[in-house]
């Protein structure tokens, strides 16, 4: 009995701590299943911590990259400056003197100096072949260039005049084409002096009527391109649009046209280079129509040459501007002619000095009441160039002047002298 009491107490013991035992493994177990678990957890938030601090580092590159970024204000600014150039030409006289005769009476104006013209130019790259430039024009008017019709005098008051010289596209095709274009207000070649402004430099006044006759600004379309042969180089310009043909008589016509009757004009400049100088052989020949129903012709040709050997450069051009029946104020009508010619040469000194000669034989017309007369003006001009840099220059220059009108008593007879500068940058 004792002995089976304690097999008994033994067994409920062996699985009471059998149980206890498990008990606690299963503790264990659960207890080890927790830490994994938490480590798990302490891992996420761990890589969620680095994610978070490469973001913050990232925002706080790009807030630095913002800061450093310009405004839109900036960024369009520096878009503008970029390939953007200005620059202007700037005529101011000295001294300015006239003293003549007007119809056998003599006459003078008062010496003065003042301000001519200002010009800026402006210009924009696009692309590689494609700009923009605009050239506004300031004039000062004094009405002091003496001319048929009118005393030697001076106005007391001077006028300011802004206009828009040039607005134009400039396009430029890759090779080989090699063709260029400019499309806006432009300055057709006609006259090859004028058109280049080569002589801004060499005169401080063009001779008088004959900037008149050179003179053709216009709106329409440039084409050009060099054609380059073994023997000689051949520059041609053509205009296959143009509107009229103004002659500095309404400067702001080539903006508008009073017809639907385009012009066209062709350029040819060969040039030959031999003997250690150069031949170069000019000719223009322009039509179109000129009034109002686009019923009368208009015609222009030019005839030149431009000869360079070493020191001594010699041009000249002969050229004519006509339109049919121009009507009068008795109603009839008469050929409305420009014509006339110039020859100059030019003596390169040094690059400091230069010595200018030139002399012109121009007529314009002049439409009387009952017929059309002309005015002739017979112009020689002696000017110095001194260069204080290579685009500033003084002109002292000294032009006599002959004119007289056909059909009338109406005569002019003068000598101007001036002390000019021009710059350009």
């Amino acid at each position: 009995m004792k002995i089976g009491a304690v097999l008994a107490c033994a067994c409920a013991f062996g699985l009471f701590t059998a149980g206890t035992a498990l008990a606690q493994a299963d503790q264990m177990s659960e207890l080890k299943q927790k830490i994994e678990a938490l480590e798990q957890t302490t891992q996420d938030l761990k890589k969620q911590l680095e994610a978070l601090e490469e973001d913050q580092k990232d925002q706080a590159e790009d807030v630095e990259k913002i800061k450093d970024k310009p405004s839109a204000r900036e960024a369009v600014r520096e878009a503008l400056a970029k390939d953007f150039n200005i620059g202007a030409h700037f005529k101011l006289f000295l001294a300015d003197y006239t003293d003549g005769e007007r119809n056998d009476v003599d006459q003078n104006n008062n010496l003065a100096a003042g301000i001519n013209t200002l010009w800026l130019y402006f210009s924009k790259g696009l692309n590689d072949w494609l700009s923009f430039t605009a050239a506004p024009r300031i004039d000062v008017l004094a009405a002091a260039t003496p001319a048929l019709g009118a005393d030697i005098d001076r106005s007391s008051d001077a006028d300011v005049d802004i206009e828009l010289d040039e607005a134009y596209f400039s396009l430029r095709a890759p090779y080989p084409y090699n063709v260029e274009a400019k499309v806006g207000a432009i300055y057709p070649y006609f006259s090859n002096e004028y058109a280049s402004k080569t002589w801004w430099h060499e005169q401080y006044h063009g001779n008088n009527a004959l900037v008149t006759l050179q003179d053709w600004q216009s709106t329409g379309i440039e084409l050009y391109k060099n054609f380059d042969f073994p023997f000689m180089s051949l520059p041609v310009y053509f205009y296959p649009y143009l509107n009229g043909e103004d002659r500095s008589r309404n400067n702001d016509s080539r903006f508008t046209d009073n017809n639907g009757d385009k012009h066209i004009l062709l350029h040819l400049a060969p040039e030959k280079y031999l003997f250690g100088g150069s031949l170069k052989l000019l000719a223009s020949l322009g039509w179109g129509r000129w009034d109002d129903d686009g019923d009368n012709n208009s015609w222009q040709y030019a005839l030149g040459a431009d000869i360079k050997y070493k020191s001594i450069n010699v041009s000249g051009e002969y050229l004519a501007r006509l339109r049919e029946d121009w009507e009068l104020a008795d109603g009839s009508t008469g050929d409305a002619d420009d014509e006339g010619w110039y020859v100059r040469a030019l003596y390169t000194i040094n690059e400091e000095w230069r010595v200018l000669a030139k002399y012109s034989d121009v007529d314009l017309f002049f439409p009387a009441p009952t017929e059309m007369l002309e005015d002739n003006y017979k112009t020689l001009s002696l000017a110095i160039n001194y260069w204080l840099t290579s685009g500033s220059t003084i002109i002292p220059q000294v032009e006599y002047v002959d004119a007289e009108r056909s059909g009338s008593s109406e005569t002019l007879e003068y000598l101007r002298w001036t002390l000019g500068w021009r710059t350009t940058f």
